[in-house]
């Protein structure tokens, strides 16, 4: 279920929108008119058939009779591209074969900036080989998979008598969809860099070597340096030079993207939505400055990592606004969830502070947004009694799902999301 929603949303609908997520059997997710329509006339479609576009899928939106065959999606692991940055392109989990590039040895990273080089390097690395992935399996779909069906019924597909699987994205008029998705670890990723930024080159509290070994020992013995990472500056509390990491890590996906067009002139999209990837993806990265623990979820989609936001979601909204990158016409929909209390949202004056919180979301231009209404001990107590919760539905990362059913990890992770306050 979705509700689009805009600037003049009349209250009413609005109204309805939030008693219905407030109720919990519905979840429907939001997409927002004022980033959607922009995003399609910038690719060159009317503005009737943008006006006309459809929710689909997790967060994303889609155009009807123009959007052809997809490809499945290769994807960035953010928190994988900090451990490379300092590892010199290795991995722990690979038993140290070189996986990325060689960027040196971040002891002698004498700045910030150099610093950034590399982990850029690295990005534009893991960007590379993700289209790489994208070319292979644009050249083999169309050897073993059709879409009979799906072709019969789109408009561009039937006039040139093509299968959206035979190279749809090629069919004269077609909008491509394909996607580079970052599947977990974005937050990550810039809490990451921020600590390293705030504790050793700004405040040189930490140095390198410190640094290092307490995260290859996953901070065994090493928990007043966890605790320094853990309380450096993070990402959705209204920081602006923390979130400026955000925005430069889109910046340099999407550019990288947008300077390597595909035949067509059409380039890959980059959109932020981990499904629940970021669980395994975390269990395939080590311990990150951050304070994350190796092996622990990683942040999902484009909020902030799960309890570091302390300021509200206003604030967290704002972060993240201003870590998206809009000046590539490359930026997709990103997952926003978040997850709020009952007892906050109760009343009529619950659903009016709910609502407000929506219209600064569509202001700001954000994508796509999702709620929770659940508190913490309720999943705890389904966690050691799933027999009497079998009914309880979650939103997951742009569907549903019963909660019992989830595996551990992923209840876990759930579990850990920050509880937004409102008010």
């Amino acid at each position: 279920m979705a509700a689009r929603i805009h600037a003049n949303t009349p209250e009413k609908f609005l109204h309805e929108v939030v008693d219905t997520i407030k109720d919990g059997k519905g979840s429907p997710k939001l997409v927002n008119d004022e980033f959607q329509i922009p995003f399609f006339l910038s690719h060159r479609v009317s503005k009737k058939e943008a006006l006309d576009y459809a929710a689909s899928g997790c967060t994303e939106s889609r155009l009807p009779n123009r959007e052809t065959g997809k490809t499945g999606n290769s994807a960035i692991n953010y928190g994988a591209i900090v451990e490379m940055t300092f590892r010199d392109g290795k991995m722990k989990i690979w038993k140290d074969e070189q996986f990325g590039v060689k960027t040196g040895d971040p002891r002698t990273f004498k700045t910030f900036d150099d610093m950034w080089n590399a982990f850029r390097l690295q990005l534009e690395n893991a960007v590379k080989h993700c289209m790489i992935q994208k070319y292979v399996a644009l050249a083999i779909k169309p050897k073993y998979i059709a879409a009979p069906f799906a072709s019969m019924l789109h408009d561009l597909s039937m006039e040139h008598g093509r299968d959206l699987h035979t190279h749809g994205e090629y069919i004269p008029g077609a909008l491509d969809a394909c996607c580079i998705d970052g599947i977990g670890g974005f937050a990550t990723a810039i809490d990451s860099l921020a600590a390293v930024k705030h504790l050793i080159y700004d405040t040189q509290k930490l140095t390198w070597d410190q640094l290092l070994d307490a995260m290859e020992k996953n901070w065994e013995g090493k928990e007043a340096i966890r605790q320094m990472c853990l309380n450096a500056p993070k990402y959705g509390n209204g920081i602006e030079w923390v979130d400026r990491i955000g925005y430069e890590i889109q910046r340099v996906v999407m550019e990288y993207s947008h300077n390597h067009p595909k035949p067509h002139g059409q380039s890959f999209n980059l959109r932020i939505i981990p499904v629940t990837f970021h669980v395994p993806a975390g269990k395939a990265t080590m311990a990150t400055p951050s304070g994350r623990l190796a092996g622990e979820y990683l942040s999902e989609g484009i909020s902030p990592s799960h309890g570091m936001d302390v300021k509200g979601p206003t604030v967290s909204l704002q972060s993240m606004a201003r870590a998206t990158c809009h000046v590539y016409k490359e930026h997709r929909e990103d997952l926003i969830n978040m997850k709020m209390a009952p007892s906050n949202v109760t009343g009529e004056e619950g659903t009016r502070r709910m609502m407000q919180l929506i219209r600064v979301w569509c202001n700001q231009k954000h994508s796509h947004i999702q709620f929770n209404i659940l508190n913490k001990q309720s999943l705890l107590e389904a966690q050691k009694n799933p027999e009497k919760y079998r009914d309880l539905v979650v939103r997951i990362a742009g569907y549903c799902a019963y909660f019992v059913d989830l595996t551990p990890a992923q209840q876990e992770e759930i579990i850990a999301r920050t509880e937004e306050p409102m008010g």
